[in-house]
């Protein structure tokens, strides 16, 4: 898996490992693409939260946005020259996407100055939150969702995990809750607000700060702990609608079976682009995509099964930084220049007039190797849970404080159920709060449908 999004043979990853650096990510995204092109949903942000790190990206128009390198190993990980400058910069294609140090094992801990921060240190997977029993006496974001009752007190992943909810109401208390003069549930929630603003960041950064409003998307929750922090995420952004699909808890790797087979090419090409010669630009693309045609069909593909996209990377004369857009072939220079200007003032809210020159900066194509018989079932059964009980309270923060809480499985909400819910599933859990009504769509999706702030 490509962190572009595409597989790749597995000689060519050994050999070119820089390309496989953030493809699980990746692959959570083409999952979300695959869920949104089969339920009609044109425009969505995909939320993947596992147990060290949130990651965001963008669905557009059907499509994933790809960027043409991206930044690992700082406080934030992003895929857009936006946002360069944190960690190491990888020149390699990839989806754009934001990934902060935000999970269910991040750590809650309180800085110098005596104030409340979660992650992005983590407990990991051993030895793991408080709850588990492994010795780790430093509360984490789990600790805080089993305290406010989100969490299943006595066993996750379908009564595999014992947990010891007793251990993290005391952990709480006395490392967060004490020093700042807080009830237990108080200090909890307080630290669960902190991780999902810490995530939030992420949704901004392929959204707002791309020059899209979240608010026109829905959100993809997935991941072990993605879907129990959505709904709540999504409201804070001005958000109406989240989806989780099943197997949420794995969805990363349902999104491996959905890719296909890519080839990314690219060439440096600086031309400008008014009086460019239409013919200099078709031979141009039409020799990258000749390219990716022979290395397709070297892998075994025949023609009809080979998809070709081209983009051109371009900026106004003078500018550090590039924005790509598409283009298809017998397309000129003047229809790519007219697309760089609207995407231009799309992202940064201007463009130039028509006297500033535009320069094409590199010409790239996508080659696609679509398979012969569709990967994925037209559904996914989830791993049910029974609930071992119908309710138990769950705590809402202060003006709405502890809640009687249903608790449900996934296929209780053929009808629609108002909040606050909470659906246990063996690899995750999904909490629908108080102000929001969830229903299942024919795909077996959870349809989370978010009012305003919910009354007290």
């Amino acid at each position: 898996m490509q962190s572009s999004g595409g597989l790749m043979p597995a000689a060519d990853a050994a050999r070119l490992p820089v390309h496989v650096v953030e493809s699980g990510p990746a692959a959570g995204v083409i999952g979300a693409q695959a869920l949104a092109k089969r339920i009609g949903l044109a425009n969505a942000i995909s939320f993947d939260m596992g147990g060290t790190t949130a990651k965001a990206g963008v669905i557009e128009n059907y499509e994933v946005t790809r960027a043409g390198e991206y930044s690992v190993g700082g406080g934030i990980m992003v895929g857009s020259r936006l946002l360069s400058g944190a960690g190491y910069q990888l020149k390699v294609p990839a989806i754009d996407l934001a990934e902060v140090g935000a999970g269910g094992g991040s750590l809650i801990w309180l800085d110098a100055a005596g104030a409340p921060q979660v992650g992005p240190e983590s407990a990991g997977a051993f030895p793991g939150p408080v709850c588990y029993g492994r010795g780790n006496t430093q509360p984490t974001v789990t600790d805080a969702n089993v305290v406010l009752g989100y969490l299943n007190p006595q066993a996750l992943v379908g009564g595999a995990l014992p947990i010891d909810a007793t251990a993290s109401r005391a952990a709480i208390a006395g490392k967060v809750a004490a020093p700042l003069g807080l009830g237990v549930e108080d200090a909890a929630h307080g630290a669960h607000l902190i991780a999902a603003s810490n995530m939030i960041r992420a949704i901004k950064a392929v959204s707002s700060e791309r020059g899209r409003d979240p608010r026109a998307f829905a959100l993809v929750a997935f991941g072990g702990n993605g879907p129990l922090f959505a709904a709540g995420m999504a409201r804070a952004l001005g958000m109406t609608r989240v989806v989780v699909p099943p197997s949420a808890g794995v969805f990363s790797a349902v999104g491996l079976l959905a890719s296909d087979v890519e080839v990314h090419l690219s060439r440096s090409w600086r031309r400008l682009a008014r009086g460019l010669d239409p013919a200099a630009l078709e031979d141009a693309a039409a020799a990258l995509e000749a390219e990716a045609r022979d290395r397709l069909t070297m892998q075994g593909f025949p023609p009809a099964r080979i998809r070709i996209r081209r983009a051109a990377t371009l900026r106004y004369q003078g500018q550090s930084f590039e924005l790509q857009v598409g283009f298809a072939a017998g397309e000129g220079p003047d229809v790519v220049e007219k697309r760089y200007g609207a995407e231009h003032e799309r992202t940064y809210g201007h463009r130039a007039g028509t006297e500033e020159p535009v320069e094409f900066v590199t010409l790239q194509v996508v080659g696609t190797g679509l398979p012969d018989r569709p990967r994925l079932p037209d559904h996914l059964a989830p791993h049910a849970v029974a609930p071992a009980q119908p309710s138990r309270p769950a705590y809402f923060g202060r003006a709405l404080g502890w809640r009687d809480t249903a608790l449900l499985a996934r296929s209780a909400l053929a009808a629609p159920r108002p909040g606050p819910a909470i659906i246990e599933e063996y690899d995750c859990t999904c909490l629908v709060p108080p102000g929001a009504t969830a229903s299942l769509d024919a795909f077996g999706n959870i349809i989370i449908d978010i009012e305003g702030e919910p009354s007290a």
